[in-house]
């Protein structure tokens, strides 16, 4: 078993392949039902090379500089990037290494615009709810892969829910810190800088046109709500939460902005 995960391990790590091999030799019923069900994605390619890692009896320092046949192009994963990246590093955290790991090694050199007098705030909020996150998805994750077989599904449901969520809060994060560290500028995709963008400008519409955005945001919060309703897939569930917490910000900003023009 093991020489046979190694050799998989040591080539370009095919997914499919590695979801054959974890329904041959894992052994939890819940992780391979997982598997099975859901498409490819970051977080469950790196679960899987993590549950093989372990069956193969290989350490972490080990898997981070293992000698690698070839790469894999269209598929390698985040996770991969950065192990390739930081090998050279030691983490002691037992879970498949993530951007947020190495940002904790190199943090201050990677993103030194934090430092500067001006760097936008909501950036630095958004680190510290970045770091947020990660914990959450590092003890979700372990949860998730100590369950019993005989786990009630509304609770692995729940635990997977959590740690997915908490994964695409910190790769949105992320992708803001590396977009500003290149462009000086804000890019604008999580929910927080977005509404933070739309705020600077609310300064300079019409009472009528802040009404209006008001009006669009509680129409929008409605709908992706009911969206939430009949949303498929944790990704897709995510996403809708996103949004939702978009549109609840955006409303609550132009209904500030009228509160703060009757004042004066």
């Amino acid at each position: 078993m093991k020489e046979k995960i190694i050799a998989y391990l040591s080539g370009p790590r095919p997914y499919r392949e590695g979801i054959a091999l974890y329904e041959e030799y894992g052994l939890n019923l819940m992780l391979k039902a997982t598997f099975r069900r859901n498409t490819e994605t970051d977080l469950l390619r790196a679960t899987l090379m993590e549950e093989l890692r372990k069956l193969a009896g290989i350490s972490e320092t080990a898997f981070r500089t293992m000698q690698r046949k070839a790469v894999d192009s269209p598929h390698i994963s985040s996770a991969s990037i950065v192990v390739e990246e930081i090998k050279a590093e030691k983490t002691a955290v037992n879970v498949p290494v993530t951007p947020v790991v190495e940002n904790v090694i190199r943090f201050r050199d990677r993103f030194p615009f934090l430092n500067s007098p001006d760097c936008p705030d909501v950036l630095k909020i958004l680190v510290a709810d970045m770091f947020t996150a990660y914990d959450l998805y590092l003890k979700t994750f372990r949860e998730l892969g100590e369950l019993p077989d005989d786990v009630e599904l509304e609770q692995a449901f729940a635990i997977a829910k959590t740690t997915v969520e908490n994964y695409l809060e910190d790769r949105s994060i992320w992708e803001e810190l590396e977009y500003y560290r290149d462009n000086h500028a804000l890019l604008g995709k999580h929910p927080r800088i977005a509404v933070y963008l739309a705020s600077d400008e609310l300064s300079n519409k019409s009472d009528l046109e802040v009404m209006n955005i008001r009006k669009n945001a509680a129409s929008n919060v409605s709908k992706w709500k009911k969206k939430l309703e009949t949303v498929e897939g944790e990704e897709e569930r995510a996403k809708a939460l996103a949004a939702v917490d978009k549109w609840e910000s955006m409303k609550s900003a132009a209904e500030k902005e009228l509160e703060n023009r009757k004042k004066n």
